[in-house]
């Protein structure tokens, strides 16, 4: 029987339907939080992250205070504006994976059930790549790419003179990057010195509720706790596959992508992965890439959007930590 690309097409869309949660991000825990963690609908995060479009994704700032003073009496109104709105705007981020299957394929994977093998595992492996580098990507600076994330090595770069969302932190004190660099080994006192530096209120929800390191750090960490809180942790995040342990309640959890000698802690209230509407993780579908080279299919998934935050002061970076004794 041939393999006809019909065939190939209605067998991805089954794999897709049955294999759906293939495409959850659960082997970064950032990702899972702001584009999993059940939000994902027929492939789609849900409508509150989508975005129509525009020239950049704009996150309004309310940065300012309107006039105060004692009331009385003799009391007159300053009667001046006071600017209290601004926006960050995020440029565009995009990624694509690609695949393809080859008449060699075709002859080396005798009969159906080999061939629709062969598609399922590049389909798969489509969405694994896609997911994997963005996993990577949120971690670092976008540089030189203006087509990667503006990740979190921009969020924390702390030259006030460089613009972080159009903005720079020498024009607005509030729109601070927020980086520990002091060298010493991760324990209790280190979290809470984190959680102080992004505290922007006195609530828990103005103080970081994640906090992602390394494996060995986190380990680390995990043995300076009493044993009784040793084995303590976020139960939604455990079931999804993340270990943690908890610093105040929230969770404290393990990213191989996390740079060596890192921390960071993030209040996932202040940021967001904002996706293009028409780009949101689309469909990868089987086509003939060149009429010319009919035997030839290929298949690929684009997602659009970015990673933004409109408080940059709710979250913190410490480098230079080290395991406990």
């Amino acid at each position: 029987m041939s393999f006809e690309l019909t065939e190939l097409q209605a067998a991805s869309d089954d794999y897709w339907d049955k294999q759906a949660t293939d495409i959850m991000f659960l082997d970064n825990v950032i990702l899972y939080l702001l584009l999993g963690k059940g939000k994902m609908v027929d492939d789609l995060v849900t409508a509150g992250e989508l975005v129509d479009g525009g020239l950049m994704i704009r996150v309004p700032l309310e940065y300012g205070s309107a006039n105060v003073s004692s009331y009385g009496t003799g009391t007159t109104l300053s009667g001046t504006k006071q600017t209290i709105v601004n926006a960050a705007r995020f440029q565009w981020a995009g990624y694509i994976a690609d695949n393809y299957i080859t008449l060699d394929d075709k002859i080396q994977n005798a009969g159906l059930a080999a061939k629709v093998d062969l598609a399922f595992t590049r389909l798969r492996n489509i969405q694994k790549t896609l997911r994997d580098k963005m996993g990577t990507d949120i971690y670092a600076a976008h540089g030189g790419d203006d087509d990667a994330f503006m990740g979190l090595d921009d969020m924390f770069n702390t030259t006030t003179s460089t613009a972080y969302a159009t903005i720079k932190e020498a024009d607005m004190a509030k729109w601070k990057a927020n980086l520990i660099a002091t060298a010493e080994a991760i324990g209790f006192k280190t979290l809470q010195t984190m959680r102080r530096t992004a505290s922007v209120g006195q609530n828990k929800g103005d103080k970081p509720n994640l906090y992602v390191t390394t494996e060995e750090l986190k380990d680390g960490y995990e043995r300076t706790l009493q044993t009784q809180v040793r084995y303590m942790s976020d139960q939604n995040l455990a079931d999804a596959g993340f270990t943690n342990c908890l610093f105040g309640g929230s969770p404290v959890v393990a990213d191989d992508k996390c740079g060596a000698g890192v921390a960071v802690g993030l209040n996932l209230q202040y940021a967001k992965i904002r996706t293009h509407r028409d780009f949101a993780f689309t469909r990868p579908q089987w086509a003939v890439v060149n009429p010319l080279v009919p035997d030839k299919l290929g298949a690929h998934s684009k997602w659009i959007g970015q990673f933004a935050t409109n408080h940059r002061a709710a979250h913190v970076k410490h480098t230079n930590l080290e395991t406990p004794a």
